[in-house]
């Protein structure tokens, strides 16, 4: 079925909102911030026939849960609950309108369960509701910043063996550290069919993102993420143009299809990068996607958190044809949520497409009724 073909979305009589907090990570992903606690905003929407969509957001913060986008839905809920049946369009438009009071994260989470409810009533996989016929797409490990390349070393090695063959440093975010560890690591993988990716978080100046992406040219490195804020577009723009190695941002800030349109006839990047959750969910995102295919670009999306939380960024890419990886942040044990399926990753490194109706996880309520940390019901 083609994206935008929808049947009217159903009635929705009951929504309930958990907030759920992942086990405190081992590190840390940008060398500016402290290790942080992942918190998944899981939302079930129950429709008038009893069938329920589902789905989560995560959020980090320094110190503490993230109640915020569980507060942030909360004056959307009575009216989705009074709200007509009509497309999932018109819904996600009347949220927005909704904005600033409303994050576009809790928009996101509301959205995604929508289009999960959606799939759901016609039996489909998400993917194949937004017209995707791809069953598989190859995935990355995000990995987190460590002290030493003896330790990413030792890491690489270790999920190679679980199907892994792509990576993503983080590390220092100074060039001439960041350059020592690239020079150590692909001395030690470059012939074992290895490929590699870096994130400098925005924080290099002119001169070092040229340096370093001098050295990841001769490396042959899938990308450069990153290398300034997401707003400095002239900077990209001159990067970009003096070298072979894709420069993309870090999906961060410039989310929404209107600034991306402007970022796109600046010619700053390479690829566009969002994630469903800061971008306002499935329904801008498919738009965002079409944009891109339009100007001859790719779509690389963030992907963060649980199997839950980034299941719609899945199916996304299942579903278009110009986004080529998927993102796993690493180790996964400090991104599982009780009582959640997770994705398994293939031994030839890709991700599967689910084969179960909706984002294709199955969910145990009771235990996370019993582990959440917040509640709203309506």
């Amino acid at each position: 079925m083609a994206f935008g073909s929808l049947e009217t979305a159903p009635r929705i009589t009951r929504i309930r909102v958990y907030t759920v907090v992942q086990k405190p990570p081992e590190f840390s992903w940008s060398p500016t911030m402290p290790k942080v606690l992942n918190t998944d905003t899981i939302v079930r929407l129950t429709d008038d026939s009893g069938q329920d969509g589902i789905s989560s957001v995560c959020t980090f913060t320094e110190h503490g849960v993230d109640n915020s986008v569980l507060e942030s839905m909360r004056p959307l809920l009575i009216g989705l609950l009074e709200q007509k049946p009509q497309s999932l369009q018109d819904r996600w438009a009347w949220m927005q309108q909704r904005r600033p009071g409303v994050s576009n994260t809790a928009i996101a989470g509301l959205d995604i369960a929508m289009w999960d409810l959606a799939a759901k009533r016609q039996a489909l996989p998400l993917y194949k509701l937004l017209g995707g016929e791809r069953h598989s797409i190859r995935a990355y490990a995000s990995i987190p910043v460590m002290e030493k390349a003896s330790q990413y070393i030792k890491l690489i090695n270790r999920l190679r063996q679980t199907g892994f063959s792509i990576f993503k440093f983080h590390y220092k975010s100074i060039a001439e550290a960041d350059i020592s560890l690239m020079r150590d690591v692909y001395h030690v993988f470059k012939d074992q069919g290895c490929q590699f990716m870096f994130d400098a978080e925005g924080h290099y100046e002119a001169q070092g993102a040229a340096r370093v992406a001098a050295v990841m040219e001769g490396q042959k490195f899938i990308w450069l993420e990153a290398p300034f804020d997401d707003h400095d577009w002239e900077s990209y723009r001159i990067l970009k143009r003096s070298t072979s190695v894709p420069i993309i941002p870090a999906g961060n800030s410039v989310v929404d299809l209107a600034h991306l349109q402007q970022a796109i006839a600046a010619d700053c990047w390479s690829a566009l990068r969002i994630d469903a959750a800061t971008a306002g969910g499935i329904t801008p995102a498919m738009a965002i996607f079409a944009m891109a295919a339009k100007a001859e670009l790719n779509v690389e999306l963030q992907s963060w958190g649980s199997s839950l939380s980034t299941a719609a960024n899945l199916h996304l890419a299942l579903a278009n044809a110009n986004s080529h990886y998927f993102e796993v942040p690493v180790p996964i044990d400090d991104f599982l949520i009780q009582g959640v399926d997770h994705f398994q990753l293939g031994s030839n490194g890709h991700v599967s497409a689910p084969k179960k109706a909706g984002l294709g996880l199955d969910i145990d309520w009771s235990i996370i009724e019993a582990t959440a940390s917040a509640c709203v019901e309506f």
